[in-house]
């Protein structure tokens, strides 16, 4: 940093520290709005969390519109406008890619036509939403967060069509399946099938999967189990477990939830408690959206985790090579759906123009191979099932389990699964959105879209779907690895993560006959690698003169796998291992198709990782054990490879770290930053981000904190973007913790007063009784209906 930067940055700092703080809306007193139908009160915690109190439902949502307005709404903005591909509109001709992506995609014209089909409680809670944003955003002395001036425009008002909008962004971004039949396809044309199918996915036989009695119901009446089908017993981006009663120190289920997405400032979440006569919900909601997404109310608690069902295919469609339009279809020439758009560009006086064609799949992605007249189409049921909003307003007030199923029948395009715990003592889990059923194929490589021998031909009955209720091992363990044994019936699809997580998981709750909320909260900081403790088992038997292949055995010899940030067996483990993928792929000329088979996804807003992200490890360990391996033979064999890789990451620390093995620690390069959209011009970021910090972990670790392949080795995926312990025995003993802290607006002590309570692995109580809430309030806040204006 130079002398001059140095002397200005904190001078900037301190400058929009102080414009935020004069930009922050009222949080107390009473404010008159229009458009509700009685008063509202809402006490905000020292937490910075808001516990709404209103009369009605609708009420309840106006209110959560207007606090999500009053602390995030320049994400909330940015939101929508992702969703909707606008972001060039303010940001300029670098977000083109990204807004060609979205609305190549479609998320908006899913959107309308969500909002058109919507259920009338479904339109009532949105538009009641949409009218409290904008009662904010028109408050008397209302001042918009400064990110709005320094981007020089001024935000329209809100829609329901908005929220359904980022509804749909959240949704396709946690569905999987088509990117990586595109990688295979491309990796199949480079080095042929044989060598390409080294790479395919094979969930480890040692790691468990979620429900191993497959599809199990005990019903509430009965004592016994009513399988539909029986496995072995045994046991992202998330984890999420349910202790049953017998199994926890207080009698009662516990339910834990750590959401594993990219970090960011302002955080991804906002929690929120919501009181009404028919609902009192509490738990991490999404800035844009109504109601909560995760948490507990009075009945039951929840948790998700991406469920990694291959719901998405790409189809090969053959174009007519004398007309960019006709594409061949079960032995015709139809014509493709071509939609003319246009995109406002910051700084440009003309609007870029898009031309998106969709055909009967759906809308085309990527070209073929080169000097084809193939072009792929996805279909995908994130883009095209019903929308889920009833679905998760439902589950805010279910009671039971039959009106949890109930609320999740409705989740249509979702591929999420939700855990249950209620205060009758049960716990279960379901998983949600359609699965296709395929007359042909299983997904893995596109299939030809002109025979019509591969199309979808209907949906896994919701029925049918994986699902238990009080499993005989009394937990349920969901971290986004396989759901069900090989035996179940249905087709999902085999794109899960690795399980390792879930593995380590289950390890450690089976070492507590009685599992305690504690045990739960040293889950979530757990960074225990099992693929660690296998690399240093394999790398313990080598046998070389090389002096840094012998530093390098002996700093792993007596390693447990412990991703510590301040081991230097960690950061030898995690150099290596990228130095070993990087040896073994050598042989793949694109780099496109190599970092995809490392996991990197297709556009780095939305869609930044693939299904194939941790993978590339266990595929490797496979190849290591082949003496046959094409791969292998061309990196000099399994324990040249190996040696190679040890080698190269001791040379890389001692001149990334110095010449001290004990200097190389992990959190020295792997490290976590929360950066802020705005921080993307320079100097902003020294204002707006928070980091970067030393952070343990990895993307096989409980505690999340993954590594962007292409740019290692900070931890650039997916981490823990909230956490939460609900004790079914008392509500008030729950917690939770997400960061950098509730308020987007960098003027307010908000902002990032959770951190250090992130980065220490601890929590801020959710609390639910009005007494312990009112003992916490900083700010009392009431709403009151106001005459409607005049025109």
């Amino acid at each position: 940093m130079s002398v001059i930067a140095s002397l200005t940055r904190p001078a900037l700092r301190l400058a929009l520290t102080t414009w935020g703080r004069r930009s922050l809306s009222r949080r107390s007193g009473t404010h008159l709005v229009e458009g509700l139908s009685a008063h509202v009160k809402v006490l905000r915690d020292r937490w910075g969390v808001p516990h709404i109190y209103a009369e009605s439902t609708r009420d309840a949502f106006f209110a959560q519109g207007y606090v999500h307005a009053q602390d995030r709404l320049f994400q909330m903005d940015l939101r929508r406008r992702a969703a909707m591909g606008m972001l060039s509109e303010v940001s300029g001709p670098n977000a083109l890619p990204t807004d060609r992506f979205s609305r190549t995609l479609g998320l908006h014209r899913s959107a309308r036509a969500d909002w058109t089909g919507a259920k009338q409680e479904v339109r009532e809670a949105f538009q009641a939403y949409a009218d409290g944003v904008n009662a904010c955003m028109g408050a008397k002395k209302w001042k918009l967060p400064m990110e709005f001036s320094l981007l020089g425009y001024r935000p329209r008002p809100w829609e329901p069509a908005d929220s359904m909008s980022f509804a749909r962004l959240m949704t396709w971004q946690l569905a999987f399946g088509w990117h990586g039949e595109l990688v295979r396809a491309r990796l199949r044309d480079a080095v042929g099938a044989e060598a390409a199918s080294e790479w395919d996915f094979h969930y480890p036989v040692a790691n468990p999967v979620t429900l191993p009695s497959g599809v199990m119901s005990r019903d509430l009446e009965q004592a016994a189990p009513l399988p539909i089908v029986r496995g072995t017993l045994g046991t992202g981006g998330s984890n999420a477990w349910a202790i049953a009663g017998e199994r926890s120190e207080t009698g009662k289920p516990i339910l834990c939830n750590d959401l594993h997405l990219f970090v960011s400032s302002p955080s991804v979440w906002y929690e929120n408690h919501i009181v009404a006569p028919e609902l009192e919900v509490t738990g991490a909601s999404l800035p844009g959206i109504p109601a909560v997404l995760v948490g507990h109310n009075r009945h039951i608690a929840w948790g998700i985790t991406a469920a990694f069902t291959d719901c998405q295919d790409l189809f090969a469609e053959r174009f007519d090579g004398g007309d960019s339009r006709r594409y061949e279809s079960m032995g015709r020439w139809v014509d493709a759906e071509v939609i003319e758009e246009s995109i406002a560009v910051k700084g440009r006086d003309e609007p870029e123009p898009l031309q998106i064609a969709i055909t009967r799949h759906g809308p085309l992605v990527a070209d073929g191979p080169a000097g084809s007249d193939l072009r792929f189409a996805l279909s995908a049921v994130a883009l095209t099932g019903p929308g889920d909003a009833g679905g998760w307003i439902a589950l805010n007030r279910a009671r039971d389990w039959r009106e949890f199923t109930d609320a999740l029948r409705q989740v249509h395009s979702a591929q999420l699964n939700v855990v249950y715990a209620d205060v009758e003592g049960n716990i279960g889990h379901r998983l949600t959105g359609r699965v296709p059923v395929r007359a042909a194929g299983d997904g893995t490589v596109p299939a030809p879209g002109w025979s019509g021998d591969h199309e979808w031909v209907g949906w896994v009955p919701f029925e049918e779907m994986p699902h238990a209720l009080n499993p005989p091992q009394g937990v349920v363990v969901s971290a986004n690895n396989k759901i069900v044994p090989d035996g179940y019936p249905h087709h999902l699809g085999n794109v899960w993560m690795n399980g390792f997580r879930a593995a380590r998981i289950s390890e450690v709750l089976a070492g507590h006959p009685k599992i305690s909320a504690a045990v739960c909260r040293g889950l979530h900081a757990d960074v225990v690698c099992i693929p660690g403790r296998e690399f240093a088992r394999r790398t313990s038997v080598l046998t070389s003169d090389d002096p840094d292949v012998r530093t390098a055995v002996g700093l792993l010899q007596d390693w447990g796998g412990k991703l510590d940030g301040r081991s230097p067996a960690a950061a030898l483990f995690e150099v290596a291992r990228h130095h070993l993928i990087r040896t073994v792929l050598a042989p793949v000329e694109d780099p496109d198709v190599s970092a995809g088979l490392t996991g990197v996804g297709p556009n780095q807003v939305l869609a930044p990782g693939n299904e194939l992200y941790g993978n590339d490890l266990v595929a490797v360990f496979r190849m290591l054990d082949n003496p046959e391996s094409w791969w292998m033979k061309r990196a000099g064999g399994s324990e040249a490879a190996l040696a190679t890789s040890l080698k190269d990451a001791v040379e890389w620390l001692r001149a990334e770290l110095g010449p001290k093995p004990s200097k190389w620690r992990w959190g020295a390069i792997h490290r976590v930053r929360f950066p802020h959209p705005i921080g993307l011009r320079p100097p902003l970021g020294e204002v707006f981000d928070r980091g970067p910090y030393p952070i343990g972990g990895d993307m096989d670790t409980p505690a999340q904190a993954g590594l962007a392949p292409n740019r290692p080795y900070d931890a650039r995926a997916a981490c823990p973007s909230y956490r939460q312990v609900i004790d079914l025995a008392n509500w008030d003993a729950s917690v939770a913790i997400h960061a950098p802290g509730q308020s987007g607006q960098i003027g307010s002590r908000h902002y990032d007063d959770l951190l250090k309570r992130w980065r220490r692995g601890e929590y801020h109580p959710m609390l639910w009784t009005r007494e312990q809430i009112e003992a916490n309030a900083e700010a009392r806040m009431r709403l009151d209906p106001a005459a409607p204006s005049r025109t």
